[in-house]
């Protein structure tokens, strides 16, 4: 039985998570539990890198540029996404709060909620990856059973964070 509102950011996230809940699914009937989700962790993790890769071509590892870049496309992405606020947004701070996971919600109608956390798990490796100088942190997580998800990005300098 669903608890999720099946409103419209329900169903737009439905619709763009359809081939997900279909690799996710099969994971689920053709693996034990441990690979299938090792599996998913990759997935998404390889999917963040990919995309970041796309907005963040154009920068130069380690550089304000690249930050500012990030910072901006995710203001963009707040501003069409009524469950994404910016709580800060300078040269060296990215504070990001969602008080709904759309993909947390499409899981649970599927019987696909242990891999929830598999996408959260992206976070820290594409930041490790291509935003290396940056230090991700968060609190709180809908996928684990809070009321909201908090994200933080902190600039610092790439000398502190090379070793």
């Amino acid at each position: 039985m669903s608890v999720c509102k099946k409103d419209e950011i329900f169903e737009q996230s439905r619709q763009r998570h359809l081939m997900t809940v279909s690799l996710l699914t099969a994971l689920k009937d053709n693996l034990d539990p441990d690979t299938a989700y090792k599996i998913a962790i990759d997935g998404f993790t390889n999917y963040m890198k990919n995309y970041y890769r796309l907005v963040l071509e154009t920068t130069r590892e380690r550089s304000q540029e690249r930050f500012d870049t990030f910072r901006k496309h995710y203001e963009h992405i707040a501003e069409k996404n009524t469950c994404c606020h910016i709580i800060k947004s300078t040269p060296t701070t990215l504070k990001v709060r969602f008080d709904r996971c759309p993909f947390v919600e499409v899981m649970k109608e599927y019987g696909l909620s242990e891999f929830s956390y598999a996408f959260c798990l992206s976070d820290p490796a594409f930041t490790r990856e291509l935003l290396p100088g940056v230090v991700f942190h968060r609190e709180h997580e809908i996928a684990k059973g809070d009321p909201i998800c908090d994200h933080t990005w902190t600039y610092v300098n790439p000398k502190e964070t090379s070793g």
